[in-house]
């Protein structure tokens, strides 16, 4: 079990969050309301506030599952599952390139990346990766460079996928992975140049691999 897997839960928040995924997908996180959730569920509001409090609560247990599915597919496929860094920048390659290639999915991320405790979230996840993985190879990361290195590049990412999205031009995808995995890779402070081009390329590479319709089909189905 990795390290961003979540805590045991219930079989009643397992359905909140099914049938959340379903309504986001469907008709947009900003669309679907608290009473839209509960009335699928077959649970008042009072009893869904009981497992989530807010709205953005269940669409940070989506973000997560979304992360920890391809984080488990990424060291799953990757041979050399002693290299950090690499399977860092191979995790964000697959993780964007699995947010751009469905449209209802992507929506779901630009209106999260609107509300500021669902960044937040983000953000925390990807920084406490960061530091485990760090921290198990040994690396001599500082954890201030971690966090600029995650906040950063987060903010960068949502400002150009958000171009992307809307479609305007000198915005191609490939271009922003490796922006945006070559910017994060920098701010740690632990390689130079040289070798953060030579990981994004084995990255890039490595991403070109997965099948994105596999993973894109089984978000559908979350095993929460």
């Amino acid at each position: 079990m990795n390290e961003l897997k979540m805590q045991t839960i219930s079989d009643m928040e397992k359905n909140i969050l099914k049938v959340s995924t379903e309504l986001f997908l469907n008709q947009g996180y900003d669309k679907t309301t608290i009473r839209q959730i509960a009335e699928e569920c077959g649970i008042g509001r009072g009893h869904l506030y009981y497992y989530f409090r807010k709205k953005e609560d269940i669409l940070i247990h989506i973000f997560k599952q979304i992360l920890n599915k391809i984080y488990d597919d990424v060291i799953e496929s990757n041979d050399d599952k002693t290299e950090v860094l690499l399977s860092y920048a191979i995790i964000q390659c697959v993780y964007t390139y699995t947010l751009v290639l469905n449209e209802k999915l992507f929506r779901i991320y630009l209106q999260g990346s609107n509300i500021e405790i669902v960044r937040r979230a983000a953000q925390n996840i990807l920084i406490d990766l960061c530091k485990k993985k760090a921290e198990d190879m040994n690396y001599d990361v500082k954890e201030k460079d971690i966090c600029f290195s995650v906040t950063i590049g987060y903010a960068g990412e949502c400002e150009l996928l958000k171009r992307y999205y809307h479609g305007e031009e000198d915005f191609d995808i490939d271009s922003i992975v490796r922006s945006i995995i070559s910017t994060r890779l920098l701010l740690l402070n632990i390689i130079d140049h040289k070798q953060v081009d030579e990981i994004v390329d084995k990255a890039m590479v490595e991403a070109k691999k997965f099948d994105y319709h596999d993973i894109i089909a089984k978000f559908h189905y979350f095993k929460f």
